[in-house]
């Protein structure tokens, strides 16, 4: 069994979108009229973003993030250097983390988003 498939309720879902699309090379394969919108990644994941109600707060628990895995350290430094010139908000440096060399950006909505490598030696 594989898990294939994470919801993300949103209040800018067009903002999120973009992020995605931009900055992690996800296509949009579905936009339903009320703003429901489904990326998928090369792998095949799929990312859906869900419309959250107007004139509520959204608020994500402490720590709840989404996390990216790159396939060396050359592409992370290659994603920090984009991300960072993008503008887009850098929340934690780029360092190690458990093991990993990781940074942590927030996405619109200040959705924590963490990008990271893990030496496979």
């Amino acid at each position: 069994m594989k898990l294939n498939h994470v919801d993300l309720p949103a209040m800018d879902i067009a903002a999120l979108r973009l992020f995605f699309e931009t900055h992690f090379e996800m296509r949009c394969i579905f936009n339903r009229e009320d703003g429901l919108t489904v990326l998928l990644d090369e792998d095949g994941f799929a990312l859906t973003l869900s419309p959250f109600g107007q004139g509520k707060a959204l608020e994500y628990p402490a720590g709840f993030h989404v996390g990216f895995n790159v396939d060396s350290q050359d592409e992370l430094f290659e994603v920090h250097g984009r991300i960072t010139a993008a503008g887009v908000p850098i929340v934690r440096p780029l360092g190690d983390l458990g093991g990993a060399l990781t940074f942590h950006c927030h996405a619109p909505g200040s959705i924590l988003v963490e990008i990271a490598w893990r030496s496979r030696d």
